[in-house]
């Protein structure tokens, strides 16, 4: 026996509504998947969506400040990875628009937030101090791209805060350290210029594009060294130990940071740093800084970026300490420092590679 269901038209009727909005929340769905994908930029680094360059500039501000008012020292708690924005690749005009890739683009020379494992690099030894003629004293351009980080607050000599650790006055900042550095050098037969231009404002993100601007003003002069001199940021991996004793008192520890010419996602750099070169130049001062005081010195760091270092051989970044140093330890560090430059420069014996652009 066959049986036959007989539908009611009013049932037929019901179905074939249900099927027509189901076909048209797809069709509203999927339109306003390409309205979004063609209005807003997109968190992919690989697809490029163009937004403006004052857009991009409030982006990066509000990241950077987001960043640092998380900047937490606490022993039991995980690290808390600092963030120090350089979101317009200094190749690009300011003019030019801004990819959500340039956006994400970070220099962050804070040695607690790392894009690769620490490590060591082993190349060959390669001499970049120029031999000196008879009286001539090497050059040096001492400057601060982030000239406002500053150390530990110590009762009965607090300074002024712009943010957590961070003072527009220069004889508490990692600008005062730079001055020490300069007059130590200076007795040590250098001759030295130590910039005081303040990059940070008007916003800490695009620090970097300004610095950089500082060193093209000195195109015309030769220097044998180029140090951007900073403050590092705590976490577990560099404050153990927070300091280190030396003849001159507690001394917070120093490290030298490369880039590697790198760039992130769709953002590129036109003109590379001198990486060999300064790497060399880098494991070779880091080397001679702990023959002197053993342990003063981490390891040379590597990371993405360019950090200005295309602006000449021997063009270094150094951190100082980290904000839970204190001024005094930073200045403790500097005779050493110092040290270990001149014999870098002065005890060079026969070496002959030059140095500088």
């Amino acid at each position: 026996m066959i049986r036959i269901k007989v539908i009611k038209g009013s049932q037929l009727a019901l179905g074939a509504v249900a099927v027509l909005l189901v076909i048209v929340l797809a069709v509203l769905a999927i339109r306003m998947m390409v309205i979004n994908q063609s209005s807003t930029p997109t968190l992919n680094w690989q697809k490029t969506q163009v937004i403006p360059v004052e857009t991009a500039a409030i982006a990066q501000e509000n990241a950077a400040v987001a960043a640092f008012s998380v900047e937490t020292v606490d022993n039991d708690a995980p690290d808390i990875k600092i963030v120090e924005f350089d979101l317009m690749p200094t190749d690009a005009p300011e003019a030019l628009t801004a990819s959500r890739g340039d956006i994400l683009l970070d220099e962050n020379e804070h040695t607690d937030r790392q894009d690769v494992p620490e490590m060591q690099v082993e190349i060959l030894p390669e001499q970049t101090v120029r031999p000196l003629s008879d009286g001539e004293k090497p050059r040096v351009l001492i400057y601060h791209t982030h000239t406002h980080e500053a150390y530990e607050q110590i009762e009965g000599d607090r300074y002024v805060e712009t943010g957590e650790w961070r003072t527009a006055d220069p004889e508490y900042s990692v600008v005062r350290v730079g001055t020490e550095l300069t007059k130590l050098l200076e007795e040590r037969g250098f001759e030295v210029v130590h910039d005081l231009t303040d990059h940070e404002p008007p916003r800490l993100g695009t620090a970097y594009t300004r610095s950089l601007k500082t060193l093209e003003s000195y195109a015309d002069q030769h220097f044998d060294l180029y140090i951007d001199l900073h403050r590092d940021a705590y976490s577990k991996a560099n404050g153990n130990p927070l300091y280190v004793e030396t003849p001159d008192g507690q001394a917070a520890r120093l490290m030298v940071l490369i880039g590697n010419g790198k760039g992130q996602g769709s953002v590129t750099f036109d003109v590379k740093p001198f990486y060999q070169e300064n790497l060399a130049f880098g494991q070779r001062l880091t080397t001679t800084i702990n023959q002197l005081v053993p342990g003063l010195c981490r390891d040379v760091m590597v990371k993405t970026g360019r950090y200005n270092q295309h602006i000449g051989k021997n063009a270094i970044l150094i951190e100082v300490g980290h904000n839970k140093n204190t001024l005094e330890q930073a200045l403790n560090a500097m005779p050493t420092l110092a040290d270990a430059f001149e014999c870098l420069f002065f005890e060079t014996g026969s070496d002959t590679a030059e140095a500088g652009e």
